[in-house]
């Protein structure tokens, strides 16, 4: 499905809607961790949700990375969006980095401080794969993200196909060139009229110019009011363009900046969808929404 067309009606979500009140009564365990960051020189805190199942000690699970948005941190998914019964439903291990507020989830050019990629990509799956029974190879590994951890998302899974073998992007900024000074983004990459190849070359759009189809399964879903429409337009067309096979979905929502911005619709429509997908992903290879 890589129809610019493919928008949905509420009703058709119902196959994937979750009751979250039913799925109250299992046991995912939520804990917060420090993970040391050697490129930065600092610990990060770190939400990650074991399923119910893990335990069983002699099984593996495959995890999922979840970067947030602008001016968040993890408890923006780890604790705040409700993944723990999500956790139980789908039998993976979920994973929360805080990402300072705005880091927008790259090693920035102009601040050496300020090395998120190295540490999503490289520090923090070390880590889990250390510290936690994970099933360790890429075919097992996924992230996703909302806004500028949408694009965070993309971006990593491109730069890093022999780690993540799955990517979504949930209202994610694939252009950042579009939104000089606005989010801290000057602070991460520098005035865009003195350092015009940083803007270009640290977007996800870009990156993607070099993926080839079967390299990612790759699953992007937008509101038609997001004010990162246009570049996700203009992401799909690139992806079709060169014939890497992708998902894409545009979604009727509310009339606001970010149609999935809401708690609601973020957790009840968008968020089981992407999980589908990843299941679907872990499960045999495919990337598929059924």
């Amino acid at each position: 499905m890589n129809n610019r067309n493919a928008t949905a009606a509420r009703g058709a979500f119902a196959a994937v809607a979750i009751t979250f009140s039913a799925l109250a009564a299992q046991a995912a365990d939520v804990k917060t961790v420090a993970v040391k960051s050697d490129s930065m020189k600092k610990e990060v805190k770190v939400v990650v949700i074991t399923p119910s199942a893990y335990a069983d000690k002699k099984t593996k699970f495959p995890v999922v990375y979840f970067l947030h948005g602008f001016s968040g941190d993890q408890t923006v998914w780890g604790t705040q969006s409700g993944l723990a019964p999500l956790a139980d439903r789908y039998g993976m291990i979920f994973v929360s980095p805080d990402g300072a507020k705005s880091s927008w989830w790259i090693d920035s050019p102009v601040d050496d401080k300020m090395k998120y990629e190295t540490f999503v990509s490289r520090e923090l799956v070390k880590f889990i794969d250390s510290n936690y029974r994970t099933i360790a190879d890429r075919r097992h590994r996924a992230i996703t993200g909302e806004s500028m951890g949408g694009h965070g998302a993309l971006f990593n899974a491109i730069r890093h196909k022999d780690v993540f073998g799955a990517v979504a992007s949930i209202y994610g900024g694939t252009d950042l060139r579009p939104f000089a000074g606005q989010w801290d983004l000057n602070l991460r990459l520098g005035d865009i009229k003195e350092h015009p190849d940083n803007w270009q070359k640290f977007s996800a759009v870009d990156a993607a110019k070099t993926l080839r189809n079967g390299e990612l399964a790759i699953f992007s879903i937008i509101g038609t009011s997001d004010f990162f429409l246009k570049v996700n337009r203009e992401f799909h067309d690139l992806l079709s363009k060169n014939k890497v096979e992708h998902y894409y979905l545009e979604v009727r929502g509310r009339d606001e900046p970010h149609s999935f911005h809401t708690f609601q619709l973020r957790v009840n429509t968008a968020t089981p969808l992407v999980l589908n997908f990843f299941r679907n992903y872990f499960r045999d290879g495919s990337a598929s929404l059924r």
